[in-house]
């Protein structure tokens, strides 16, 4: 039996006790979670994110670049077209023992710095082998961008794949907590 061909017998169970849809498109916590598409990374497990609570965005890294920036420009004209009252907090969480750790060697230069949308001489202060210093440049990244409303809160965490624990390391109002 495939793997698709068990996922989708697992979908029929989900759907046998699925409660349908929430009445509006916004997620009821009002949160935008940011983070790395690895396997060992997924919000509903690390952090028991249920389903309609948040919007999760995921990538290569986690990081935030123009791709991120774009989706959540798309997320806000979708809120503005049906009118959302939110007040929307967005959190970046990073990880330990990421793959795009391995991007800090001077032949993957190029492609790190196309990943992070920066010159390849700013590769270095991107954080690559530091999740903690990856969270303070992309929630600082996120909190100067002009497509994000001023006063938005965005806090940062780095989940450590060993132990399952997540570290706040920038708290909603952006202060550094480590």
């Amino acid at each position: 039996m495939s793997f698709v061909t068990e996922l989708s017998g697992r979908n029929e169970q989900h759907a046998a006790t699925h409660r349908g849809a929430v009445g509006r498109l916004a997620p009821t916590r009002q949160a935008i979670l940011i983070t790395c598409c690895d396997h060992r990374v997924d919000p509903a497990h690390v952090l028991g994110l249920q389903l309609d609570e948040a919007v999760v965005i995921r990538n290569a890294g986690g990081r935030v670049n123009a791709d991120v920036i774009r989706t959540l420009a798309a997320l806000a004209t979708v809120a503005h077209i049906e009118a959302l009252e939110l007040e929307v907090e967005v959190i970046v969480m990073h990880h330990t023992d990421c793959g795009t750790s391995r991007f800090t060697t001077p032949e993957l230069a190029p492609f790190a710095a196309e990943l992070l949308g920066v010159e390849e001489s700013e590769v270095g202060e991107h954080g690559l082998d530091d999740p903690r210093e990856a969270v303070r440049v992309d929630v600082r990244r996120l909190s100067r961008d002009p497509l994000v409303p001023a006063g938005t809160p965005i806090s940062g965490l780095v989940y450590d794949v060993g132990s399952g624990r997540a570290e706040v390391i920038v708290t909603a109002r952006g202060e550094c907590t480590r």
